[in-house]
């Protein structure tokens, strides 16, 4: 299955936005890993006894060409995920998981830099949005080092599951802190006008962050790995593969009533259907 990319039009005060979404390759994870009745550490159990794959999903990448500038969200994967030893230096217990808990199909076609060089989008002056620092978000970094590259303070001081051994050498983001509030959130204005904001939504990881587009018809929200399609979130089906599960219901319960105020688009990193929000 090929996940097919789209660009679409917003305005923001009244300005155009357009908005990119780049199918940076696949990704196939446990089943359970994608949704659990379970909690805790019986959740993770089930995850590794889990034998059955999901079918394939994308790993979006979102990029904006804001009239402030080129705003990136996360980075996808590199084609280096399909070599064997890719997670040797990561060592024994990190390539074992690596290897069995997930399926990657990337070609170097797929890779964000190639993608980016199609569109004509240049990254020097880029900002970068890592939601959080799992391997499908941060392994395009190698693209980004003329780019200004942005996480939470939080994911940065309490990671989990992340592989720093792959990161380039150079890489050392600017740590957001979220000192402001936007509706339930605690938040951060990423813009001069205030339309484009992080959001702590964790869960998935203690400091992992949400992007919120706001736009004149919608706010949409670049949700990483809140969730694998916006209807877990109004089902309050919670994924296996989580650092918290009250977490994890306390983001979602917040999203559900971010949505009663304003027609809200939610664009997980992967959703089969997620460019589809962009009609």
């Amino acid at each position: 299955m090929n996940f097919q990319n789209k660009t679409a039009i917003f305005a923001s005060n009244g300005k155009d936005i357009k908005i990119h979404a780049l199918s940076t390759g696949m990704v196939s994870v446990k089943s359970k890993f994608r949704e659990s009745d379970k909690r805790g550490l019986l959740a993770k159990v089930e995850v590794f006894l889990d034998k059955k794959f999901t079918e394939w999903l994308p790993i979006w990448v979102w990029v904006i060409e804001h009239p402030e500038g080129i705003f990136i969200i996360d980075t996808g994967v590199s084609s280096n995920v399909m070599s064997k030893n890719y997670f040797q230096s990561s060592g024994a217990v990190a390539k074992w998981i690596n290897t069995s808990l997930f399926r990657f199909k990337v070609q170097k076609e797929d890779e964000i830099g190639a993608q980016l060089e199609r569109l004509g989008i240049n990254t020097n002056g880029a900002k970068v949005f890592l939601t959080h620092l799992h391997l499908d978000h941060t392994d395009g970094l190698s693209y980004f080092k003329e780019s200004t590259i942005f996480l939470h303070e939080k994911e940065w001081q309490k990671p989990y599951g992340n592989l720093p051994k792959l990161y380039p050498k150079w890489f050392k983001p600017v740590l957001l802190k979220l000192t402001d509030t936007f509706e339930d959130f605690d938040s951060i204005s990423l813009t001069k006008s205030g339309d484009l904001l992080a959001i702590h939504t964790p869960g998935h990881s203690e400091g992992h962050i949400s992007i919120l587009l706001k736009t004149d018809n919608a706010n949409i929200l670049f949700a990483g790995d809140v969730c694998y399609s916006q209807n877990q979130i109004f089902e309050n089906k919670i994924p296996g593969a989580n650092l918290s599960y009250g977490k994890t219901k306390e983001t979602y319960r917040k999203i559900r009533v971010l949505s009663e105020k304003k027609k809200l688009i939610i664009l997980p990193s992967h959703n089969i259907n997620a460019e589809n929000g962009l009609n």
